[in-house]
């Protein structure tokens, strides 16, 4: 059932160890993810399960463990054979594949799924035109520009997720498979849909379908005069909220783009709130505009 493996310079080592960093993961098309509770997550999303690495203690010790293992395998139909898909890995070891101080039971590999892309470079396209995506939006989506922190990022999808919006587009932020936005996310992420777009293709679209239905690109500034709560969506009007950059906030091209600005209102001792704290409050506040059943 298990594959022992001592060596750090065993190839499936080699692997996991090499997926820690982005350029490695976007050339090989997979990513890791740590600990049990974020692979069940993983899975129960569909994402394609190609290895699995578990402490030596845990192996050794955990029949139902192993049984799930087979399950979980099957579920993904990675293969019937199982030789060098399921490694046994002293505590050591596990340390050096993982992005934690502390080793997790549990390290698996999966296969990324294809992220919608909107650009005119030579990234793989999606199966569909963004427009298409565009013209059948949820009543709210976030579009996140120039966002670098995993943890924010991850915070955020978790928190997108939480208030029933599932569309969110990426504009030259962190890798979504990065482990500290993964964990971060507490697993939302594999349940969230990404578009990678830029900023003019974007808002080109946006005007041309505007001719269809009202699209408003919402935005925070300490400087609106209408206060977050006071603003109230029209039925058919749909809300993309535009987050910016953790440091620099939006982009001008991408404020000055935005329909309607409001503020957070908050107690003057405090200079501002960071960018998972702001999505926080108007998620939450979109939320009731929503009409989902979470």
């Amino acid at each position: 059932m298990f594959t022992k493996v001592t060596s750090d310079t065993n190839q499936f080592i080699k692997l996991a160890k090499s997926l820690l960093e982005r350029k490695n993961r976007d050339k090989e098309n997979l990513f890791i993810v740590e600990g049990f509770k974020l692979i069940d997550e993983a899975l129960a999303a569909d994402f394609s399960l190609k290895y699995l690495y578990i402490l030596e203690e845990e192996s050794q010790n955990n029949i139902e463990l192993n049984l799930s293992v087979q399950e979980a395998f099957k579920k993904t139909s990675t293969t019937n054979n199982n030789v060098e898909k399921i490694f046994s890995i002293p505590e050591g070891l596990m340390k050096k594949i993982v992005s934690t101080e502390t080793a997790p039971e549990a390290l698996a590999i999966f296969s990324k799924k294809l992220v919608q892309q909107q650009s005119s470079n030579n990234k793989i396209e999606a199966d569909f035109p963004l427009s298409n995506l565009l013209a059948n939006l949820e009543k709210v989506s976030l579009y996140c520009e120039n966002l670098q922190d995993p943890g924010n990022l991850g915070g955020i999808i978790r928190t997108a997720l939480a208030s029933g919006c599932e569309n969110i587009f990426l504009d030259n932020c962190v890798d979504i498979y990065n482990p500290k936005l993964i964990r971060a996310s507490a697993g939302a992420v594999f349940h969230v849909k990404f578009h990678e777009t830029n900023l003019e293709e974007f808002l080109k679209l946006k005007i041309s379908l505007n001719i269809q239905e009202k699209i408003t690109l919402v935005a925070t500034s300490p400087r609106a005069k209408h206060a977050y709560y006071d603003f109230k969506p029209e039925n058919h009007e749909k809300i993309i909220l535009m987050m910016g950059n953790e440091g620099k906030g939006l982009s001008e091209k991408a404020f000055s783009a935005c329909d309607t600005t409001l503020n957070i209102p908050i107690n003057p001792k405090v200079e501002s709130l960071n960018v998972l704290a702001a999505s926080t409050v108007l998620l939450f506040h979109f939320q009731s505009f929503n009409k989902i059943k979470i």
